[in-house]
């Protein structure tokens, strides 16, 4: 028996260097890129699942606007304004409307529509939704929940309907909308073979599930309480293992929007292989290095499909903004909107009313323009043409208005543009500084301006501005987000969209410095600056730009 402080034999020695330097930091190594492995496995999941939530959320919020939008001008309808104040118990005139309410209002409802109810507060009702009492909802707009009708899964969705004379809540009407345009969203999968997409309503009803017979359910409760925010992620242990939940919750809809993936799924066979790797490094140092150097290229190609797939959302956000402005224009038929304009400037012509003629040629002449490649650049000449148009019709509108442009004649065919990138900002001068404040619209100027580095535009009103903070914010934003950030963007940064999309567009095709900057608002108005390219050295790069 050796005694310690004796020399150890070369036999040992070189053992124990195996063990330490060797088998030791191999273990070591292989626990902490184990360790690092699963980390980085979990957070490209996770990372997957809320983009994928992300365009989830997208699509919902578009398609809820389109059906809040598509509906809006319903309840001021003469025929609904006309039931509403209806005696239901006059027979005839109860079958007269709704004859013609079938024949005038029901044809040129949206494709998706299964079903279309009226009720008025007098006891009259028009369709197949019944109920003891009219429902009557703080909200002009509001999605009601999941129904059945006929063995078909249906979308309820409210819509007040307010008395043109009395401004009262007289009545309502009642949507129903197939869960098959709805369920598209079927196509996008979660991360592995057992996770799992849902969508809920405000009050946990979910009416989307990755497995269809959980469609019309309610959430458990051990998620809701760990919903906390507008979007997060949280844990839950079952009976197989971990799950890693994703949520996001709508602002506009109140939907919850939430990805469930398995840890041991998405982990997959990792644990095991590290466990086979430190056996055969044990016995066989060269073959667990060789087994180390092929996980190692494992993970380099999961890094690399993280970044094909990062360098894919640029085309399939330009994608997406190019099928909405296509969604957006499908809607008009252009053939049968030139007719009836050219029929009612005939009859204007006729009957000598130069005002309804005047405004039926600006009202072709901007539909024209605006059902135009959205993609296309123009001269600033075209752009301001169009624009005039628009002003004329809003001058019939409003009396008091005044127009004031001041832009030099030389640089008309000399400064680049897309289509509609001044249409929208006009339309926030009159939406936002004057209409939403009950004003009525007195000035708005648009007044050019050469510079060294590009054309200003300068659009000015008299209105009421917005609150410096949330000045300072948009301003942050258009100095901030670099062409990349813009990119990854899945939607405004704001509850309003049109002073983003027209910065972004400008940003992505140009680059800096082009866009916008508010130069100005308070109590007396805002002044917006625009910059945009000259002609020369620019227009050649942008006309083969992807820039969406």
């Amino acid at each position: 028996m050796k005694r310690w402080g004796q020399p150890l034999s070369i036999k040992r020695k070189m053992l124990l260097y195996f063990i330490v330097l060797f088998c030791l930091p191999f273990l070591l190594f292989s626990l902490l890129w184990y360790a690092k492995s699963a980390e980085t496995i979990e957070d490209s999941g996770i990372y997957y699942n809320e983009q994928l939530i992300g365009r989830v959320h997208a699509q919902l919020d578009e398609y809820f606007a389109g059906i809040k939008a598509d509906s809006m001008a319903l309840p001021g309808h003469p025929l609904i304004q006309e039931f509403i104040k209806a005696d239901p118990y006059n027979t005839y005139e109860m079958y007269r409307l709704k004859g013609r309410i079938s024949n005038e209002l029901l044809p040129n409802m949206r494709k998706d529509m299964y079903g279309f109810s009226l009720l008025s507060k007098k006891g009259a009702s028009f369709g197949d939704y019944s109920t003891a009492v009219m429902p009557l909802f703080q909200e002009s707009f509001k999605i009601l929940g999941i129904e059945e009708r006929a063995g078909v899964s249906v979308i309820t969705v409210y819509r007040k309907i307010i008395d043109n004379e009395t401004y009262e809540p007289l009545g309502a009407i009642i949507m129903s909308l197939s869960l098959k345009q709805l369920l598209k969203i079927s196509d996008l999968k979660p991360y592995g073979k057992n996770g799992s997409m849902v969508v809920a309503n405000e009050s946990g009803q979910i009416f989307f599930h990755t497995d269809r017979e959980r469609v019309g359910a309610f959430l458990p409760s051990s998620w809701s309480d760990r919903m906390n925010g507008d979007k997060g992620r949280f844990e839950l242990e079952g009976s197989g293992g971990k799950r890693l939940m994703v949520y996001q919750i709508s602002e506009q809809t109140g939907f919850r929007i939430i990805s469930e993936t398995s840890q041991t799924e998405l982990l997959g066979g990792l644990l095991r292989l590290q466990v086979l790797t430190l056996f055969i490094g044990a016995g066989i140092l060269i073959l667990g290095f060789a087994v180390f150097y092929r996980m190692f290229r494992e993970i380099k190609k999961l890094l690399g499909e993280i970044h094909r797939t990062r360098m894919s959302e640029k085309e399939l956000e330009l994608k997406h903004r190019e099928s909405l402005v296509s969604a957006m224009q499908s809607r008009i038929n252009p053939h049968f909107l030139y007719n009836t304009l050219e029929i009612i400037n005939a009859h204007a012509v006729v009957f000598n009313i130069k005002p309804i003629s005047q405004m039926t040629v600006h009202l072709s002449n901007l539909f024209r323009y605006s059902i135009g490649n959205p993609e296309q650049v123009v001269s600033l000449r075209k752009e301001l043409e169009h624009i005039m148009s628009y002003i004329r019709i809003q001058e019939e509108r409003f009396e008091c208005f005044s127009f004031i442009m001041n832009v030099n004649e030389e640089m008309l065919d000399q400064v680049y543009l897309f289509r509609l990138t001044l249409q929208p900002l006009i339309e926030n001068a009159f939406q936002h500084a004057y209409e939403k404040h009950g004003l009525t619209p007195g000035s708005i100027s648009i007044i050019g301006s050469a510079e060294e580095a590009c054309y200003s535009l300068y659009i000015e009103d008299e209105g009421r501005g917005m609150p410096p903070e949330l000045h300072r914010k948009y301003n942050q934003a258009f100095e901030s987000m670099t062409e990349v950030k813009l990119v990854r963007a899945s939607m405004s940064p704001f509850h309003g969209i049109g002073l983003w999309n027209v910065h972004s567009r400008l940003r992505l095709a140009f680059g800096e410095p082009y866009g916008l900057r508010i130069c100005d608002s308070n109590e007396n108005g805002t002044r917006i600056q625009v910059k945009l390219p000259y002609r020369k050295g620019v227009l050649q790069d942008v006309q083969s730009a992807d820039c969406g």
